[in-house]
């Protein structure tokens, strides 16, 4: 293969996966702050918390995918 190519690709494959990175991202936060919220009895406070953090962390990832691809 060559090396052009296999560059072309992993790139493409680092930017597929942007999405599934966002959505982790703030899936993870909501859990967090699901059980977080049973174990102290604090209904929805801890996880809009937790959800706006995973939106933060979503939000941080697209930024530094968005600086990597100016580098390029």
């Amino acid at each position: 293969m060559n090396k052009e190519i296999a560059q072309i690709l992993k790139e493409l494959s680092y930017y597929s996966s942007l999405g599934l990175q966002v959505a982790i991202s703030i899936l993870l936060g909501v859990g967090v702050g699901i059980f977080l919220d049973r174990f102290f009895g604090t209904t929805p406070v801890l996880m809009l918390v937790f959800l706006v953090l995973g939106i933060a962390a979503a939000f941080r990832n697209l930024l530094l995918a968005v600086k990597r691809s100016k580098k390029l």
